[in-house]
């Protein structure tokens, strides 16, 4: 997984513009990025050759519960404390600045989803030798499936251009654009919703 985001990846490159670090900072950050979520999480992959690998967060894991809120606080702060090895790579500003821009181009715009529940495709990769072969379609096509089952949303975020259609196909549709500031890329929101009425209902 971070072999992959660290090559092709345009938020992963401006944040970590130095090819021979990224991918050492990238394999300790999804290492604790991955152990973060995984209460809240099922992390899919296609065969046991892992030609696709997904995470995909349920709402209705994490309980609106005081109590709950500040467990998930605790989690990321444990989160940022074991990524500190990262300074090592990059420095403590390189570290700070990375942490920064993550913020910036966060999941924190799912708060207009309101108390509804979903699913979020947070990370979704295939293996370059893989690509074009269906794999997508293979992580993609149950998670839809569940969302018709559920009568539930699903979302997700990219900042590749070219990924909007491929997303578009499977009927995401973009509810939002968060730009990275200094910078020119841009986060794409999207939610693919049953109904497909996604202007009523997302306020």
């Amino acid at each position: 997984m971070a072999q992959t985001f660290a090559k092709d990846d345009p938020l992963y490159q401006h944040i970590l513009p130095d090819e021979t670090t990224r991918l050492q900072v990238l394999n300790i950050f999804f290492h604790r990025y991955i152990e973060m979520l995984y209460p809240y999480s099922d992390l899919l992959t296609t065969t046991e050759n892992y030609e696709a690998v997904a995470l995909v967060f349920h709402s209705e894991r994490q309980a609106e519960t005081v109590r709950s809120k500040v467990k998930y606080m605790k989690q990321i702060a444990f989160a940022i404390i074991k990524s500190l090895p990262i300074c090592r790579i990059v420095g403590v500003r390189g570290f700070i600045r990375g942490i920064s821009i993550l913020l910036s181009m966060s999941s924190s715009w799912l708060a207009m989803l309101g108390d509804q529940e979903y699913m979020h495709l947070d990370m979704l990769v295939v293996q370059e030798q893989y690509r074009g072969q269906g794999y997508v379609s293979k992580i993609i096509n149950p998670l839809i499936a569940e969302c018709r089952r559920k009568n539930i949303m699903c979302s997700l975020e990219t900042q590749t251009l070219s990924n909007l259609p491929i997303y578009e196909h499977y009927q995401f549709r973009t509810v939002k654009v968060i730009p990275l500031p200094n910078s020119s890329l841009e986060q794409y929101c999207m939610v693919y919703r049953p109904d497909g009425d996604l202007l009523g209902n997302l306020a």
